[in-house]
C-alpha cells in the first residue's frame, strides 16, 4: 500500500512539474468583460504568459488595454483537453475566469488570486 501511494505521489509531482513549462503563451479573446481578482479585463483578445510556476499575466493583445497578474495552482483534468482554452465562472454580479487547459495535455492551471 505505501510503495502504491508514493508511485502515485512521485507521478502526481511529476505532472505538477511538467504544468511548470507546458504553458508559454495562451491567446484567447474574452467575449464578456471578465475579472481577475478586482481587475475588470474589457471584452476582446488578451495573451495569458506564465511567469513562473505559480504566477501568469494576462494582457492585453493591443498592449494598450488593462493587465492583470494572477497566482495559479497546477490542476489535473480527467483527460487530455483537446484544445486550449479558458474556462470563466459566472458569479452573481460578474465574469471571473477560472481556469487555462492546454492543447494535448490533462495539465491545467486555476487561478486562486489576483492583483493589479
Amino acid at each position: 500500500m505505501k510503495k502504491t501511494l508514493l508511485f502515485a505521489a512521485v507521478c502526481f509531482s511529476a505532472a505538477l512539474a511538467s504544468a511548470q513549462t507546458i504553458m508559454n503563451e495562451v491567446r484567447v479573446d474574452l467575449p464578456v468583460d471578465t475579472k481577475v481578482g478586482n481587475v475588470t479585463l474589457p471584452a476582446g483578445p488578451y495573451s495569458i504568459i506564465e511567469l513562473s510556476n505559480s504566477v501568469v499575466e494576462i494582457k492585453s493583445a493591443d498592449r494598450q488595454g488593462v493587465n492583470a497578474f494572477a497566482e495559479v495552482m497546477p490542476i489535473v483534468a480527467q483527460k487530455a483537453e483537446d484544445h486550449t482554452n479558458v474556462t470563466l465562472r459566472k458569479n452573481e454580479n460578474d465574469v471571473q475566469l477560472d481556469k487555462i487547459w492546454v492543447a494535448g495535455t490533462d495539465i491545467g492551471l486555476e487561478l486562486t488570486s489576483a492583483g493589479e
